[in-house]
């Protein structure tokens, strides 16, 4: 058995790591969510069939496009956080010990 010592977090791959996983669920319940819009769209009495089509493209368009990049955005300042909040107690703590094995 091998024995390595964590000394610090790369904050900008950590950071990335958070934000794209932040993305990928925003995505997955952003479209579902886009589904619950499209029924309230079609049961809007007031809306004529050009402004049902335009708010469902834009529903469409807010939760396929801008909630994954927001989420990205948040999840990205918050990982870029934690690893910097990370390696301040890496440094005090002068890295943590990880036992790792090869396997053949």
């Amino acid at each position: 058995m091998k024995k390595l010592i964590i000394r610090r977090v790369g904050v900008s791959s950590f950071a990335n790591f958070i934000g794209a996983a932040q993305a990928i669920w925003a995505f997955i319940f952003a479209f579902f969510g886009m589904f619950a819009a499209f029924a309230v769209i079609f049961e809007n009495q007031d809306l004529t069939v050009g402004g049902k089509i335009g708010a469902t493209l834009a529903a469409a368009a807010i939760a396929l496009v801008i909630v994954p990049l927001l989420a990205f955005l948040i999840g990205w300042l918050y990982g870029a956080i934690v690893a910097l909040i990370a390696n301040l107690f890496l440094q005090a703590a002068k890295g943590i010990e990880v036992d790792v094995e090869e396997v053949k």
